[in-house]
């Protein structure tokens, strides 16, 4: 088994590596990447953080970035440190091993290695991250917690003889997209927990003291996320969020198209949905219903939602219809210098069945892989058949930002389409378009009845 006992300590290579992430992950990667409550962090003493799981890597890479002051150091499943190379990078990036059933009940007992690293670390003044679902969701909302972090928690406090109180701080994570490229992801940082009342339990009875653990924790983790729990009728529930968003926002004097008012405005009408859930099943079921029928037809208008609530101007439209057709050729080109590292990631998620370890893949490949050697290549090109360093050093600091350009652009001309099909639907007076406007208001009209 690799050695860990240096994993949280200062390494020159990781710090460079580190802001380039961070550069890529905060301002490239996402259009909006946004902390809450980062003021939660303890100062001055080692934490333990646990998470909700929806996007693999990217999940970690959100806490990461909360704040430069804490490296975290994770805890992640085991069997992707089965090839020796690739178990000393994890290292390297500060992630140590779990070990499940499935990986062998021979591998279980070096958990207590892990354990014992991840108790030493905080007790130096580190912090270890862990998601204890130990898997990902494959949608906004929470799975069961496993005991895992709760024996490292339990087992911290054992080591100091029960003379310190662990905090734990919950971080919850909401993604306005999980595939698409330049879209908002925002990180909210709860207020952080002790669970010094249960010591005395945990004495006499550690696997009760573990699992009244697991729950508190994952209340304080549900408390901050959105949890669309229904899962037979996940899409139908992200539907009716969707469509009643922007109203909530504006109802509560919110900042529109940021992803903090968006997550509070979800937040709020997954509690409502759960509540009418629990005390109406009736209406909740006629309400789901409704969003699927509007689902469905919007996947057959190949429309989005947001086209709704769109106020149509003609002179708008005229005006992004004649930019787009002017700066096409800056689109091409910049479509020429990304394909290769934008499309990159395809060649692995294609023949990859968890659809969730697509965004992962790319933004290990792509991002960190693919794109700093294209855009040297492109940048010592370009010096070369311009005969100056200069042309290629500006090139190397340019060419991420037209990645930017070139995804957004994808975005507006979408956008457009989607103006362009509106208008042909509402002249030729489409009878599925009217009916999921007519849907929708309904949607809209049935949700705010529930807040008031």
């Amino acid at each position: 088994m690799l050695d860990f006992s240096k994993i949280n300590k200062k390494n020159w290579l990781y710090e460079i590596l580190f802001r380039y992430l961070q550069f890529v992950h905060n301002f490239v990667y996402y259009r909006q990447y946004r902390v809450k409550g980062k003021e939660n962090f303890p100062k001055n003493e080692g934490f333990l953080i646990i998470g909700n799981h929806q996007n693999s890597l990217n999940d970690a890479l959100g806490i990461l970035f909360i704040d430069p002051k804490y490296h975290p150091i994770y805890i992640a499943r085991a069997d992707i440190f089965k090839k020796p190379l690739l178990g000393k990078l994890m290292r390297f990036i500060r992630i140590m091993p779990a070990f499940r059933q499935r990986d062998g009940k021979e591998e279980l007992d070096k958990n207590n290695i892990v354990f014992n690293e991840a108790m030493r670390i905080m007790s130096e003044g580190d912090c270890v991250a862990i998601f204890p679902e130990a898997t990902h969701m494959d949608g906004r909302y929470l799975g069961q917690f496993k005991k895992g972090f709760a024996r490292i928690a339990f087992g911290a406090a054992e080591q100091s003889d029960f003379k310190i109180n662990l905090k734990i701080v919950p971080v919850t994570n909401n993604y306005s997209d999980y595939f698409r490229f330049q879209t908002k992801l925002l990180i909210t940082v709860g207020k952080p927990f002790e669970f010094s009342e249960l010591y005395d339990l945990y004495k006499e009875n550690p696997e009760k003291a573990r699992y009244q653990l697991t729950q508190k924790a994952r209340a304080a983790v549900e408390e901050l996320m959105v949890n669309l729990d229904d899962v037979p009728n996940y899409p139908q529930l992200e539907t009716i969020c969707t469509a009643y968003r922007d109203k909530y926002i504006t109802d509560h004097k919110l900042k529109l198209r940021q992803i903090e008012s968006e997550a509070e405005a979800d937040i709020a009408a997954a509690n409502v949905l759960r509540s009418l859930r629990d005390n109406n099943p009736e209406q909740y079921n006629t309400l789901v219903d409704k969003a699927r029928e509007y689902g469905s037809l919007l996947k057959e208008l190949k429309l989005r939602d947001w086209i709704f609530g769109f106020k149509p101007s003609f002179f708008c439209f005229l005006l992004k219809a004649v930019l787009w057709v002017v700066l096409i050729p800056l689109w091409i080109v910049c479509a020429f210098l990304n394909f290769v590292p934008y499309y990159s990631g395809f060649l692995i998620t294609n023949k990859v069945k968890d659809k969730l370890m697509g965004p992962s893949i790319h933004f290990g490949l792509g991002m960190l892989v693919t794109m700093p050697l294209w855009n040297l290549i492109v940048s010592v090109t370009a010096g070369i058949v311009s005969h100056s360093w200069l042309v290629a050093i500006a090139s190397l600091v340019l060419l991420p930002f037209t990645m930017i350009v070139y995804s957004r652009s994808k975005g507006s001309l979408k956008k457009l389409i989607n103006r362009i099909r509106r208008s042909n639907f509402v002249t030729k007076k489409d009878r599925r378009y009217m009916r999921a406007a007519e849907l929708r208001t309904q949607i809209i009209a049935e949700m705010d009845a529930l807040f008031n």
